[in-house]
């Protein structure tokens, strides 16, 4: 018995040597270079790996990582629950013959006082809200979902928007009433996460305007367009800049033009594109004009056209497009607008400003598009995987 307990001791002292963790720097590093999948297997070995992701070193190193590479997300609506997909956004500068599957994120549940059919933000460092009077807060890497207070109250018609603070590492939510009359109530209120209980505050804006569609988180300034009201206006239709730390507006008067445009991030710089004819791009559009501001205090604009190749045309036959926004690499990404209707499928449809060639790619949501048929999809570009928590 003792010589049997001895190699019972000695095999103990064996592992004990040879089983010293991992060094938190090393682990980082590791798990900085893994996809969210796997991290989410790697919290499951031991407490020291857990914490691994909640550490704000690393999950700044990851969004970091992330933001090289960008995916292209979908969101839509399905049996009370809203549901995520992404692809590689490199994907379509490859056109290929045959169907993509994108990959399968989540679906958040159905929440109580709310429905899941309302618009949604632009994605901002991996989050996404609803505009809702009721805001959900969206992390499809994470799978958590957060709903804040209402900001309004029922008889109010409001529009929500989300931004980030880069300085304070601060996200915000800006909830805006959509006024139609100068006789109407206008009132503009904030609520800041990640700071304890979520509240609202009120702001002021000089102002008083109806958000129209559009709008996109720059540097901190949260950009989106507008019909203003009132007698002391420049103009009717305008871009409402939003400073999301020091909460103040500024306007800048453009033209009607502005109205059906898309608002794009430009290498930092407000980009505001549009097609021609105006309206939804389709297979008798021409051109598009691109607008860069780049100098919001003179408000002296850049402009640049970009001609569409002559196979224009057969590309798109038969479809309606809008436009999603325009990647660094300079392609203009587009999409259709709805899941599979009439047999039409579900497009992704490119144009390089640079080569001047345009393309379009099919992507295949499997069997739940057949279920969710006629479902609004809404698409993003420049989506990045977030593992920072909302708690």
């Amino acid at each position: 018995m003792g010589k049997r307990q001895k190699q019972v001791t000695h095999r103990i002292n064996y592992r004990r040597e040879n089983s010293k963790e991992i060094p938190i720097d090393l682990l980082i590093e590791i798990f900085s270079r893994l996809s969210m999948a796997d991290i989410a297997r790697c919290r499951c070995v031991s407490k020291l790996w857990s914490s691994v992701p909640r550490l704000r070193y690393f999950t700044e190193l990851f969004l970091e990582t992330s933001s090289a590479r960008p995916r292209i997300l979908f969101t839509f609506p399905h049996n009370g629950k809203r549901i995520f997909y992404s692809i590689s956004q490199h994907l379509h500068s490859e056109p290929s013959p045959f169907p993509f599957v994108p990959y399968y994120h989540m679906s958040f549940p159905e929440g109580k006082g709310f429905s899941y059919d309302y618009e949604i933000h632009a994605p901002v460092r991996g989050f996404l809200c609803s505009k809702s009077s009721k805001p959900m807060i969206y992390n499809p890497s994470t799978g958590e979902c957060k709903t804040l207070p209402r900001a309004m109250t029922k008889r109010t018609e409001m529009k929500t928007y989300f931004g980030y603070d880069p300085i304070d590492k601060l996200f915000k939510v800006l909830c805006v009433s959509k006024v139609l009359l100068a006789s109407e109530d206008f009132a503009c209120r904030v609520s800041t996460l990640g700071t304890g209980e979520v509240y609202w505050r009120m702001i002021e804006c000089s102002i008083p305007h109806r958000p129209l569609r559009g709008e996109i988180c720059i540097d901190g300034v949260l950009y989106y367009v507008a019909e203003c009201t009132g007698n002391k206006i420049p103009q009717r239709y305008m871009v409402v800049c939003f400073d999301v730390r020091s909460e103040k507006f500024k306007f800048l008067a453009v033209e009607l033009i502005i109205w059906c445009s898309t608002l794009i991030n430009c290498k930092g710089k407000l980009g505001v594109l549009w097609s021609s004819p105006f309206g939804l791009t389709h297979e008798l559009t021409k051109y598009f004009v691109l607008w860069i501001l780049e100098d919001a205090n003179e408000l002296r604009w850049s402009k640049t056209t970009y001609t569409l190749p002559s196979y224009w045309k057969n590309l798109v036959a038969n479809n309606s497009l809008y436009i999603v926004g325009m990647t660094s690499a300079g392609e203009i990404v587009l999409s259709t607008c709805y899941l599979k209707i009439l047999n039409y499928p579900f497009y992704i449809v490119y144009y390089n400003v640079v080569k001047k060639t345009a393309g379009k790619i099919e992507i295949q949501f499997g069997n739940i598009a057949k279920r969710a048929k006629n479902s609004r999809i809404y698409t993003f570009i420049d989506h990045v995987e977030n593992v920072e928590r909302m708690d």
